[in-house]
This record gives C-alpha cells, sequence and structure tokens, in this order.
C-alpha cells in the first residue's frame, strides 16, 4: 500500500512539474453538440427479447486493494456456474409491461413462467428486481446490454464480480 501513495505522489509531482514547465498536455474541450450527441438510452430500448452473448469477470468497484489470486479463481469459478445457467435459457424477454421473463426451451408463449419477475428504469438503467439486483446498461444506441451486479444474497462478493452480454435477438 505504502509503494501505491508513493507512485500516486511521484505520479502528481512529475504532472506538476510538467505543467510548470508548460509542457503539459493540452485536452481539447468537447463540443456542446458533441456532448448532446451522448446515448441515453430509454426504457423502449431494453424492450425486446436478448440472447446471452458473452460473459467476464471485473474486480468490484469496492474492492480494497488488488483481486488476490484465490478471489479471482473463486469469481472465475462462480463465472462459469452463472453462465451455465443463463446459457439454460433461448432468451431474456423484457417486455413494455414492466415485467421480464428468463424464457426456457418448451416454456408456453403464455401462461406462467417459471423464472420472470418486475423491472425498473432508473438513472438510465433497467434494473431486474431479483436480491442481487442485476443493472443492464446499454452504451450506444442498438447496441448489446451489459448486466452487471450491485447487491447480493448473504453479503457474498461472488455476483458483484459477474459481467455478462445480451444481443438483441430480431
Amino acid at each position: 500500500m505504502r509503494l501505491l501513495k508513493n507512485r500516486t505522489r511521484a505520479a502528481a509531482a512529475l504532472l506538476l512539474a510538467t505543467g510548470l514547465i508548460g509542457a503539459a498536455p493540452s485536452i481539447a474541450p468537447v463540443a456542446p453538440a458533441q456532448a448532446q450527441t451522448e446515448y441515453l438510452p430509454t426504457k423502449k430500448d431494453f424492450i425486446g427479447k436478448w440472447k446471452l452473448a458473452g460473459s467476464a469477470i471485473r474486480p468490484p468497484r469496492d474492492l480494497k486493494g488488488s483481486p488476490t489470486e484465490k478471489e479471482e479463481a473463486a469469481a472465475n469459478e462462480f463465472q462459469q456456474t452463472v453462465t451455465a445457467f443463463y446459457s439454460a435459457f433461448d432468451y431474456l424477454e423484457i417486455k413494455a409491461d414492466g415485467t421480464y421473463n428468463f424464457h426456457q426451451p418448451g416454456d408456453p408463449a403464455s401462461g406462467p413462467c417459471v423464472w420472470c419477475g418486475s423491472w425498473s428504469f432508473e438513472n438510465d438503467s433497467l434494473w431486474l428486481k431479483l436480491d442481487t439486483a442485476p443493472r443492464l446498461d446499454i452504451y450506444a444506441e442498438g447496441g448489446d446490454i451489459q448486466m452487471t451486479y450491485t447487491a447480493e444474497p448473504e453479503k457474498t462478493s461472488k455476483y458483484k464480480w459477474q459481467v455478462f452480454g445480451w444481443s438483441k435477438l430480431d
């Protein structure tokens, strides 16, 4: 930790020194028109059927320090379990009526679903109402969904490592 603090101080001193000499890199401002074209999804962007496209692990933002090899190995192992679970579904359907359904092969087109629930839309993200609080984000118009987790049952950190990509089905 001390080494990290020393490196941070050294980097800050270097930047300060180059700024005083006048060699600091210039950063071009973003034009107002360009800033306004930044994509912010709406509820309707999430409506439709989505197929699992990929998965990865990412250390949680609130992780103190660097992840240990044991933490990464556990996250990778759990990733395989969760990926197998999501792969068992035909698709994730997000409906305009505020519900979602992880559609399983052989599910009837109508009637009760096995893995379904409701969702909400807040802060440009769609949230599935589950204990793990999956958050769905779209970063570009017509783009894929990225699913991350912000909460989990039993105070474990397994779900916070998980990231899943979903592509829209035509």
